[in-house]
């Protein structure tokens, strides 16, 4: 390593710009994210004279302009020789002294790429032009010597492979495990031993009784409205045998279900938290918690603390949350699900776990989605409410002890990867390059020395009153004295004042980037 050269990647890249004289929009690339590699693009309608595409070649390093960061870089296989992509996605020829698998090697070793987003230029669409990457250093050496190297990473990555797929193999059992755990809570063997020494509690049938009591006492005092009636349960689709004591019944017989209503722009903020929180879909429904982004003064269909939450349309259907809040607008993306009988909803959850793949299954339309039909309609194996606690306690416990194996599987699958990195460092030199030793906030970086401006007179406000008062900003100054800052969750906060500026930038279009000074923001 001692002796191998030392290059800018620009002296070894060239960026091909051969037009397509006659593009087709089925002989597209795309590049994946997370390194997965260059594959067909699926067919889509191109808009008329609308982009130009260049033709690609196998062997050229490729990778996308507003994701490199994200791990969509790669290298044109000879399947690929011949498609087309935008010059969002550039390809390059590679200079004879290098292989094309040394380029990408460079970007994958040590996950290199990742620290890339400093390179980005722009507040609303990033992205990585060629210039930045060309100024990389870049050890270059010997063709007879990268190929022993890259022939011992060959099989460094052949062993991992072999590795990460018995990891994922055992992912398959934990989910299995997971799906038979609940399983066996819904037909009643993990309480087996509970029911001989309690014979004599109350069968579900009083229960159901109880639960159609209480709604026509609701429907009569107009505190909720009048369902359809539900089919009578056939036995075709009756699939196991339940308990004595236990009933069948439709999920329909035992919960109300709220369809959500959107909300139009000039109802609701992302910044002015005041009024009800607004739950838009699935993008606010992480680990079975709520996360609160929107406020609203203007609530139309409200949920309350409590009820769960269910994504019934987009690429998220079947994703689920507790409400934790005393009270919520939902859009028309959720449906909330609240109980008859409160203390039932943990239960009603483990029903909707088990049948949530066949939502997706069922999911319709351009934008896929479930009605409530679907769900009124889902057939439920009732115990008695004494049981339900008890199998909603045993069912927890075993999915707990499930998180810890998931979590050492995932600790493992790390380390493997850690152990490739650590390898492909020591085979290919590490070049120290200066885009390392940015300052760097998240998403929000600096490569030199500047005024740091924080006025705590103006913390926590909107960003247009704190460009009112303070004038041009830097964005990292900006963010740190805006609402939306946050010490405790870095990341979340950031993504939400890149949104509200996003925003204001391009749609409101009320504040800018100063053109001459990178970095700085100020009032149109």
């Amino acid at each position: 390593m001692k002796n191998w050269k030392k290059v800018k990647l620009g002296t070894l890249l060239t960026e091909s710009k051969i037009i397509s004289e006659n593009p087709n929009p089925d002989n597209r690339i795309r590049v994946k994210l997370n390194v997965l590699g260059v594959e067909k693009r699926p067919m889509t309608k191109d808009k008329k004279g609308a982009t130009r595409y260049y033709v690609r070649k196998t062997g050229q390093f490729i990778y996308g302009k507003q994701n490199l960061h994200k791990g969509a870089f790669g290298i044109v296989s000879k399947e690929l020789d011949g498609y087309e992509s935008s010059s969002d996605i550039p390809a390059f020829d590679i200079d004879e002294s290098c292989y094309s698998e040394w380029i990408f090697y460079f970007f994958r070793k040590n996950n290199f790429y990742l620290k890339l987003e400093n390179l980005a230029k722009g507040v609303g669409s990033k992205r990585i032009q060629p210039e930045k990457l060309f100024n990389l250093d870049i050890y270059v050496p010997s063709k007879e010597e990268q190929r022993k190297i890259l022939d011992k990473i060959k099989i460094v990555e052949f062993e991992n492979q072999k590795l990460l797929k018995e990891f994922n193999l055992q992912k398959d059992n934990i989910y299995k495990l997971r799906k038979s755990i609940l399983l066996d809570g819904v037909q009643g063997k993990l309480t087996e031993d509970w029911r001989v020494y309690n014979p004599h509690i109350e069968s579900a049938s009083s229960l159901l009784k109880e639960i159609k009591t209480v709604r026509n006492i609701l429907i009569n005092e107009q505190k909720t409205k009048s369902e359809k009636a539900l089919p009578i349960i056939s036995k075709d689709e009756i699939s196991f045998l339940i308990p004595d004591k236990w009933v069948w019944c439709r999920l329909g017989d035992i919960i109300n279900l709220k369809s959500g209503q959107d909300l139009k722009p000039h109802e609701y903020s992302d910044t002015t938290k005041i009024g009800l929180p607004y739950i838009t879909g699935a993008s606010n429904l992480q680990s079975e918690k709520v996360i609160i982004k929107r406020w609203t003064n203007n609530p139309k269909s409200i949920a309350y603390n409590g009820d769960l939450l269910i994504t019934c349309k987009g690429s998220g259907v079947g994703k689920m949350g507790w409400l934790e809040v005393e009270s919520a607008h939902v859009a028309r993306q959720i449906m909330a699900i609240k109980t008859l009988k409160r203390e039932m909803i943990s239960y009603v959850k483990i029903i909707l776990d088990l049948n949530v793949n066949e939502f997706k299954n069922k999911a319709t339309g351009l934008i896929p989605g479930i009605d409530r039909k679907t769900i009124l309609e889902t057939i439920v194996s009732l115990p008695p409410l004494k049981e339900q606690n008890i199998i909603i306690e045993r069912v927890n416990k075993l999915q707990n002890f499930s998180d810890k194996i998931e979590k050492e599987l995932s600790n493992n699958i790390e380390k493997s990867q850690e152990l490739v990195n650590s390898v492909l460092k020591e085979l290919l030199g590490d070049e120290k390059n200066k885009i390392l030793n940015k300052i760097s906030v998240g998403k929000i970086s600096e490569t030199y020395q500047r005024e740091i401006k924080y006025n705590t007179k103006t913390i926590n406000m909107d960003l247009i009153k704190l460009l009112k008062v303070n004038g041009k900003l830097h964005a990292e100054d900006l963010w740190k004295m805006s609402e939306h800052y946050d010490d405790k969750n870095i990341n979340d906060s950031i993504d939400k004042f890149y949104s509200d500026l996003k925003t204001k930038i391009e749609i409101e279009k009320t504040i800018k980037e100063v053109s001459n000074e990178k970095g700085y923001i100020e009032l149109v």
